[in-house]
C-alpha cells in the first residue's frame, strides 16, 4: 500500500511542472554515477530529471540504483527543489544564463530494498552549463538525509552527473 500511495504522488508531483507555463521552463535529463550504500561495495547509477521552474529555482525528480554486484536491488528515490545561489541557471531568452554555479537541494527520498523515507539537503559544489547550452555537469552533488523509518543518517553521493536538456536549449531560440 505505501509503494502504490508514494508511486501515485511521485506521478503527481512530476506532472505539475509540466502544467507551469512560463518563459524559463527547461527539461532535462540526468544520467551519472552514484552510490549511497557505504562502504561502496559496487557500482551505482545515478538517473533522473529536471525541470526549470524559475529562473533560479528548479525540480527534479531522481534515483540511485545498484549496478554491480546485483542489479537494480537495492534503490533510492527522491525529489527536490534546487535553488541556483550564483545567478540565473536560465534566462528564458536565448542569452545563457550563468554557466558556473552551484546548486543548493531540499527534498525527500524513499528506499526500496527497506521501505526507508525521509528528507534530505543537498549541495552540487560546481555545477558547469546551462540549458541554453543544452548540456550541464554537475560535479560531487553529495545529499544528506535522515531516515525516518531506519532512524539512519543516509549520503548519497555522485562524483558525476550530466543533464542533457531536450528543451528550453538554443535550439528553441533559432
Amino acid at each position: 500500500m505505501k509503494k502504490k500511495l508514494l508511486i501515485i504522488l511521485l506521478s503527481i508531483l512530476m506532472l505539475l511542472p509540466l502544467a507551469a507555463k512560463n518563459d524559463y521552463f527547461d527539461f532535462a535529463f540526468m544520467i551519472g554515477q552514484g552510490n549511497y550504500n557505504w562502504p561502496v561495495d559496487g557500482i551505482g547509477v545515478s538517473y533522473g530529471f529536471d525541470m526549470g521552474l524559475t529562473d533560479k529555482i528548479e525540480f527534479g525528480v531522481w534515483g540511485v540504483s545498484e549496478l554491480i554486484p546485483q542489479p537494480f536491488a537495492s534503490n533510492i528515490i527522491g525529489a527536490e527543489i534546487s535553488f541556483a545561489l550564483l545567478g540565473q541557471r536560465n534566462t528564458g531568452s536565448k542569452v545563457s544564463g550563468v554557466n558556473m554555479n552551484t546548486l543548493l537541494s531540499l527534498g525527500g527520498f524513499w528506499k526500496t530494498d527497506n521501505n526507508g523515507l525521509g528528507v534530505m539537503v543537498g549541495v552540487t559544489p560546481l555545477a558547469v552549463g546551462s540549458p541554453a547550452l543544452s548540456r550541464r555537469e554537475r560535479c560531487l552533488r553529495t545529499n544528506i538525509g535522515w531516515d525516518f523509518v531506519n532512524k539512519k543518517l543516509l549520503v548519497v553521493f555522485s562524483p558525476m552527473d550530466v543533464d542533457i536538456y531536450v528543451k528550453g536549449t538554443y535550439r528553441d531560440w533559432i
